[in-house]
């Protein structure tokens, strides 16, 4: 398991908030108001999704290349599709609690 992820900000055409998305975790989404809010707020839903899949007997996906272009194109084609600037950020993230090994 790795101590930390590659999630995608998308920040909100229209306010100062930020939608994000895990790519390792399907699933995995949250919001803030701020970036900052918004980089707290992915820790922890990685944290819960870690800990609800690891009861299922469930790991996140391998994280590659491929996987999070993937993730970033679909993002892209959404704020193509309602005319959203093409803006989005990748940034790395560790789980809110340690998992263990």
């Amino acid at each position: 398991m790795m101590d930390a992820y590659t999630i995608i900000l998308s920040p909100e055409p229209d306010g100062p908030g930020y939608a994000v998305i895990v790519p390792a975790m399907p699933g995995a989404l949250t919001q803030g108001d701020s970036r900052e809010e918004a980089l707290a707020n992915a820790a922890e839903v990685m944290a819960l999704w870690l800990e609800v899949s690891a009861e299922h007997g469930e790991a996140p996906l391998v994280e590659s290349r491929q996987l999070i272009a993937a993730e970033v194109e679909s993002v892209l084609e959404d704020r193509d599709e309602e005319g959203w600037d093409r803006t989005i950020e990748l940034a790395v993230v560790s789980p809110a609690v340690a998992m263990p090994a």
